[in-house]
């Protein structure tokens, strides 16, 4: 992994992170909320040898920060990151990409897509949202709906609590039932949880909470674009267990989406979905790019 800090036109600041080798075709990567251009460590964690399988499908995956280094953007929403991120790429000198993502990652990758059909080829979701966090959307998810709700209603409360977390040096895992997660996820966790604080939330809010705030709010006002819109395939990826990003993310791509390539993965949760699966969306990635340059001969 490198990083580096991008000055954008305005003089704001985005950090990114670029993984893989250098020669390797580009890859736009939105990470989860809250998380950071880290987030993609955790694999290592779990045995995942994610620069192996970089190096072969030959792939580079570039990924936009949305706290920790990245200036406050207290207007941000998920077309203009969208936009920062494209800055990003022509200073990098990329034309065209795919995009993946995790999670949160969800609207911005939906939003590049829709936003930029010129530069993003595809769209690779694991488990992302996808709609906007309406009743029906609530009364499904589990107990991190209030992580949201706090955000939307009582910001504040949630800054002054994430502040805590930020001073807290050794977080502890709850117990199952508090957490509201799935056996197979809370299992991982047992594992990795100072890792997955470490490389998401913490790094997520080392500078300051409002980023965090700001963006766990984000999720329930209008996203910008219109899955019915997006032309290009969009992958997405969901475990039947997953109660944190719930099936209803999944059908909005599958019944709405032009051209949706859907992966149903039972027994599956949030976390262990990405771990299990983020291998095969690097490789349908790079097979659609074998394909595409194949086709062009």
């Amino acid at each position: 992994m490198t990083e580096a800090i991008f000055t954008l036109s305005d003089d704001r600041k985005l950090s990114y992170a670029v993984y893989g080798p250098a020669d390797g075709e580009a890859v736009l990567y939105f990470h989860g909320t809250p998380s950071s251009r880290k987030e993609i460590l955790l694999l290592e964690n779990v045995g995942v040898d994610f620069d192996q399988m970089l190096l072969a499908c030959r792939l580079k995956i570039i990924v936009p920060d949305r706290g920790a280094l990245t200036t406050f953007h207290p207007r941000r929403t998920f077309r203009s990151f969208a936009e920062d991120s494209m800055e990003l790429l022509r200073h990098l000198g990329i034309s065209q990409c795919a995009v993946l993502c995790w999670s949160g990652g969800g609207p911005y990758a939906l939003a590049a897509a829709s936003c930029f059909p010129n530069t993003v080829t595809s769209v690779y979701i694991l488990c992302g949202i996808t709609r906007v966090f309406d009743k029906q959307v609530l009364k499904q998810m589990g107990l991190n709906k209030w992580y949201f709700l706090t955000a939307r209603y009582a910001s504040l409360l949630l800054q002054l609590s994430l502040a805590v977390v930020r001073q807290t040096k050794t977080l502890h895992l709850p117990k199952q039932w508090l957490t509201g997660l799935p056996y197979v996820d809370y299992r991982l966790l047992q594992k990795i949880f100072r890792e997955v604080t470490n490389l998401t939330l913490k790094e997520a809010i080392r500078k300051g909470t409002r980023a965090a705030v700001h963006e766990a709010a984000m999720y329930f006002s209008d996203y910008g674009f219109s899955v019915n819109n997006i032309q290009q395939p969009i992958h997405y990826w969901w475990g039947t267990m997953d109660m944190s990003v719930v099936e209803l993310h999944a059908l909005e791509v599958a019944q709405k989406a032009p051209q949706p390539v859907m992966h149903y993965r039972e027994g599956e949760g949030h976390l262990s979905l990405y771990v299990r699966c983020f291998g095969e969306a690097l490789q349908a990635i790079a097979q659609a790019n074998a394909t595409c340059t194949s086709s062009d001969r």
